[in-house]
């Protein structure tokens, strides 16, 4: 044994001796990714106007801890060399940089929607205490231990954009509820068509999918020095998150998902649950919110009558309210607003059931003879509207042919949902549904064959990844109402995610919350983002806040209940505090960038009211 071990010795002593033979010299292949990983963040002052609009006194506000930056990006990761993209970064510093933590990526949504103002307003308002919550010195802690970042997904914004059009014209498209001949059904079709052709015509359309946006997002966490990214993402933002954490489990860090998708089903279910998820909203939240307030709005004693009250609406009101009503949906702070916009259109409905022969102008000269609310403020703001719904009726009942022209967010939304996940290429089957959907969802539903992605050529460009082994845990929070993501896709997502825990708000109707407002809901949220401690049940449940107006929470579906008083003013700007001020812009800024972000169910002929600020609603006293 010692002398085969002694010649084993030796022989391995002889091999390392040995001199290897001469070979020509050879390069090492270069990294294809070099140029892109290579590369150094030039953070510079932020021009002013860079999220569209003239902000100079905020962006004065925050100092030098806000800047920007231009990342380079690989138009085709699988590809480095065939090209480049870029995507806009703004950063709203840590204050403390000895007890920095990393940084907190925000993506507000869509797919389609910008997340540059998340940084400055978040920071802003997170910074001064002026989002009210009583986890409000958690968030300020948040401003103090990581950088905030906004960012540009490709495609929209400050960055690379996508923008898809054509000259070929739409065929009119009449209400999809209530109009199921075949001419309009085939107009539909042609639509989605004509939207597919022209976003497919774009060079670029196959490199915006949620696939190249989540290794954009490991590409600027690596270079700004993190091992691990932190994020937070609504809506559409919670596809992102999952698809990145699933990718990049070991770069995966705090993950807040808010308003979830089926995410880890194609993104079919996800829009396929949007027509049931609205009305169900609409009929068992809204409805009755409205009843209770029946001597301000007159609408109907009960939440099923005014449910009835708009389904019986003339057919081309109900189309025009029904995206007004959708529109208003998404933040809860607007519900008062649907009730401003029923009531004029109830009165249309009734005069022009009464006088079959008018004209648009003689109804019009008889809605501003009519008495809507009993404050006169509200009674001219419906007046106005009257007069705005009976012209928007006209484009509805004459419409006429367009091109295809969508804006950059719109042509994101599009190339992002086709080039995921694959969908259908049949339409048999999204007929069948769509009629099935008009009966039983008329708010929305009869319109998903005009879907784009059901005549995408090819097939979606990516593939969506696996749940893998080392699955990180992320945080989810959702509201049981939510109407652009329902509640049954959010808890499949939950339940087929290893390590995920929920935080569930009873009752809430709103799309999206955090921060919400109460500490059930935003002080576990805040101390995992300082701490990394999670909620310890897969499941926990919050009550939600009163609606507007409300000193209660009224279960959804109790529909007789004593009325309560809600207390409409129209206080000047200058009556309110200054906290009251900062209050209100940062609830109508906030919900707005998330809000705006839903392209999907309101696509095509969106109807996009402008009314918020128009109406003020204050807690009773």
């Amino acid at each position: 044994m010692k002398r085969a071990a002694l010649a084993l010795l030796t022989l391995t002593t002889t091999l390392v001796a040995c001199k290897p033979p001469q070979t020509p010299d050879t390069k090492p292949t270069p990294d294809p990714l070099a140029p892109f990983t290579g590369q150094k963040l030039n953070w510079t002052t932020c021009d002013p106007t860079i999220l569209g609009s003239d902000d100079t006194q905020l962006f004065g506000a925050l100092g030098t801890r806000l800047s920007c930056a231009d990342l380079s990006v690989p138009l085709d990761w699988s590809n480095p060399a065939a090209g480049k993209a870029s995507v806009s970064l703004i950063r709203y510093a840590a204050a403390d940089g000895k007890k920095r933590q990393g940084s907190i990526f925000f993506n507000p949504g869509g797919p389609g929607g910008d997340g540059l103002a998340f940084a400055p307003l978040f920071g802003f308002y997170w910074e001064n205490g002026v989002i009210d919550t009583p986890a409000a010195e958690n968030l300020k802690t948040m401003t103090e231990q990581f950088d905030l970042i906004g960012f540009s997904p490709r495609g929209v914004g400050a960055s690379t954009r996508l923008n898809c059009g054509t000259n070929e014209l739409s065929a009119p498209i009449r209400p999809p509820a209530t109009d199921r001949s075949e001419a309009n059904v085939q107009a539909m079709i042609r639509e989605g068509k004509l939207t597919a052709l022209a976003c497919q015509k774009n060079p670029i359309t196959p490199f915006v999918n949620t696939d190249a946006t989540a290794r954009d997002l490991n590409l600027a966490r690596q270079l700004m020095g993190d091992q691990q990214l932190n994020y937070i993402g609504y809506s559409y933002g919670t596809w992102l998150g999952s698809w990145y954490a699933k990718l990049f489990p070991e770069h995966t860090g705090r993950m807040l998902l808010d308003g979830n998708t089926s995410f880890n089903a194609p993104f079919e279910e996800t829009f396929g649950f949007q027509p049931m998820a609205f009305e169900r909203d609409f009929r068992d939240a809204v409805a009755p919110y409205l009843a209770r307030q029946n001597a301000y709005f007159g609408l109907g004693a009960t939440g099923s009558d005014v449910y009835a009250t708009q389904n019986g609406l003339e057919e081309n009101l109900r189309f025009i309210t029904s995206r007004y009503i959708a529109q208003f949906m998404y933040g809860r702070d607007n519900l008062p607003l649907i009730g401003v916009v029923l009531k004029p259109a109830a009165v249309l409905s009734g005069l022009i059931r009464t006088n079959p022969t008018a004209t648009t102008d003689e109804l019009g000269a008889l809605a501003l003879k009519q008495t809507y609310f009993p404050d006169a403020e509200t009674n001219d703001l419906a007046r106005q509207l009257a007069l705005m719904f009976l012209q928007i009726r006209e484009d509805v009942r004459n419409p006429a042919p367009t091109p295809v022209e969508l804006d950059a967010s719109s042509s994101v939304f599009t190339a992002v949902t086709c080039n995921d996940t694959a969908w259908p290429t049949d339409l048999t089957a999204a007929r069948t549904r769509d009629e099935q959907e008009a009966k039983a969802y008329p708010l929305l539903g009869g319109a998903s064959v005009a879907n784009a992605c059901y005549q995408w050529k090819g097939g979606p460009s990516v593939k969506q990844p696996a749940i893998p082994a080392n699955m990180p845990p992320v945080l989810m929070l959702q509201n049981e109402l939510d109407p652009a993501t329902a509640q049954e896709g959010a808890l499949k997502a939950l339940n087929s995610t290893p390590g995920a825990k929920m935080i569930f708000i009873d009752d809430e109707p709103q799309h999206a919350a955090f921060p919400y407002g109460t500490a059930c809901v935003d002080t576990p949220i805040t101390e995992y983002f300082l701490t990394g401690k999670m909620p310890t049940a897969k499941l926990s449940t919050c009550a939600a806040l009163p609606l507007p107006g409300e000193r209660t929470v009224v279960p959804v579906k109790t529909l007789n209940v004593q009325s309560g008083a809600l207390c409409f003013a129209q206080p000047t700007l200058s009556s309110l505090s200054l906290r009251e001020q900062r209050l209100s812009y940062a609830k109508l800024e906030m919900r707005r960038i998330i809000d705006r972000t839903a392209q999907g169910l309101l696509a095509g002929r969106t109807l996009r009211p402008d009314l918020n600020g128009q109406l003020t609603v204050r807690d009773c006293q």
